[in-house]
């Protein structure tokens, strides 16, 4: 495997990893379980995005690099606002 995809698998595993156990260990099941359904609904738009390119019409589409391209791209930017409203939450306080 190339370095770039163990990357994006680490940075996936990581994230989701993270937000299991949080909805596991958290008083609160409620806030940490939306977040997780959010994570996973923005990783299954950005995977059908990704892989309705151009690849798909041209030769054969390859459904893997799609879904982890999409997959990795949700949880960067997932994680990136979330961290964005804790940094403007505790500006607040």
């Amino acid at each position: 495997m190339s370095e770039i995809y163990c990357i994006a698998i680490a940075v996936i595993i990581v994230g989701y990893f993270y937000l299991i156990i949080s909805v596991i260990t958290a008083p609160q099941k409620l806030f940490p379980m939306l977040q997780l359904i959010t994570l996973i609904g923005i990783s299954s738009l950005f995977s059908f995005m990704s892989f309705k390119s151009e690849s798909m019409w041209t030769g054969e589409p390859e459904l893997l690099v799609a879904i982890m391209f999409g997959t990795f791209s949700a949880t960067l930017i997932f994680y990136m606002f979330k961290i964005l409203i804790r940094a403007f939450d505790s500006l607040a306080k």
